[in-house]
């Protein structure tokens, strides 16, 4: 359930208990009020009756009083009117057909006037005096039942206008407290929308300057803190993604002739030798090696020999397929990995390629760097299965090619 209705539930279950009370307190009072007011006015004509038959309980004259005490009974309120002496013998007497006096009635004489309600009838005993003395009283039982029936009309009427006007007022609180509470829903509904998006950069709008609009100032301080928080923590975490990408880079990589080292190469060997243990594709692996690197070092310099490195591995990545992978072993050693040929004539092809391309002249500094190229070939799975085995055929291929009078390539034969 929503916080409006919640609200609107309780507002209103106050209110109409609120209501029900002030409309059965009205009710008890109103009753009382009525009651006393209709006792008043009986009393009143009472006193008047005792002022007339005075005379006629003096003199005695029972006709007249019988006539009076019947004018008085034909209202339809009175049940029963009696006039009594002092010594509380009946003088005089009137009763509706279907009323029964009963003993207790006749209760003694009073000086004052006296009420008693019995349910919806009332008795009222008034003395009759002359000149301060008492002559006797005028006993009246009304009727209160029409009393009662237009009272209830009127109690009828007033639940249906507070019945109205409870509907109005609920109809006026809803909206009321709907206008009151959109500020809070929706802060409510853009928090959800946050924790759905997770989109930090949302805002909500101060509508009013209030408890609820600090809130919602504070509710946006918070997105806004929240949203530099994680900005920065993705900044961090890029930085370290990319710092994790150069060190991984940097692992796998010559520093100097930015090709893949010796652990790129046995990743890639491992791969190649399980493909190829599993399907009928054939790879070759070249292990490559410089001749004379030496000399250049001891002659022309280390920088003279560290440029040299770099024009070989530039100059066989230009004759290599894209698929190919040529790595820097280390010293002047290199390899060169063809996945997938189609026969070790091609592979051997390329192997003069790279041969007759290192021939031609490197100048490094207008010197020509006096070097050649020795090769050796290995393939997978003809000559071995694993990477390790894979590479030690090549390595003797190499130095066979060494032995045959370097600057040639040569293929593993067992």
């Amino acid at each position: 359930m929503s916080l409006v209705k919640r609200l609107t539930r309780l507002n209103l279950s106050v209110m109409a208990s609120s209501m029900l009370l002030v409309f059965t307190l009205t009710t008890i009072l109103l009753w009382l009020v009525v009651r006393d007011r209709q006792a008043e006015t009986a009393e009143i004509n009472l006193a008047q009756l005792a002022h007339n038959v005075v005379p006629m309980l003096v003199f005695n004259d029972v006709d007249t009083a019988n006539k009076e005490l019947s004018l008085v009974g034909n209202r339809k309120e009175v049940l029963f009117i009696s006039l009594r002496k002092t010594n509380s013998e009946v003088f005089s007497e009137y009763a509706e057909p279907s009323f029964v006096p009963s003993t207790e009635l006749y209760k003694p004489m009073s000086n004052q006037p006296q009420r008693v309600y019995d349910g919806v009838r009332m008795r009222l005993y008034y003395p009759v005096a002359i000149k301060g003395k008492i002559e006797g009283d005028l006993i009246m039982v009304l009727d209160l039942t029409g009393m009662l029936y237009w009272f209830l009309r009127l109690i009828l009427m007033l639940a249906l206008l507070i019945t109205l006007l409870f509907s109005v007022s609920a109809l006026m609180l809803s909206r009321v407290q709907r206008r009151a509470l959109t500020p809070l829903l929706s802060l409510s509904n853009l928090a959800q929308r946050v924790s759905k998006e997770h989109n930090f950069q949302l805002r909500a709008t101060v509508i009013r300057d209030d408890e609820i609009g600090i809130l919602t100032r504070s509710f946006n301080e918070l997105l806004k803190r929240v949203d530099i928080s994680q900005s920065e923590l993705r900044q961090q975490l890029e930085q370290e993604q990319q710092q994790g990408q150069q060190l991984k880079q940097m692992v796998r990589t010559d520093p100097l002739t930015k090709l893949p080292n010796r652990v790129a190469l046995n990743q890639k060997l491992k791969e190649i030798t399980i493909e190829n243990s599993y399907s009928d594709t054939l790879s070759c692996l070249m292990f490559i090696d410089l001749d004379n690197f030496k000399y250049v070092n001891d002659n022309f310099g280390h920088d003279a020999g560290d440029d040299t490195l770099i024009v070989v591995g530039q100059r066989i990545s230009a004759i290599i397929r894209s698929d190919d992978l040529l790595c820097r072993l280390g010293g002047d050693e290199f390899a060169l990995l063809l996945p997938n040929i189609e026969c070790t004539e091609n592979a051997e092809k390329l192997a003069a390629r790279i041969v007759n391309s290192i021939n031609h002249p490197i100048v490094i500094k207008d010197t020509i760097m006096p070097i050649g190229i020795s090769i050796g070939l290995a393939y997978t799975p003809t000559d071995a299965s694993s990477p390790m085995d894979l590479l030690n055929c090549a390595d003797d291929a190499m130095y066979a090619a060494k032995r045959a009078g370097k600057n040639n390539f040569q293929v593993y034969s067992k």
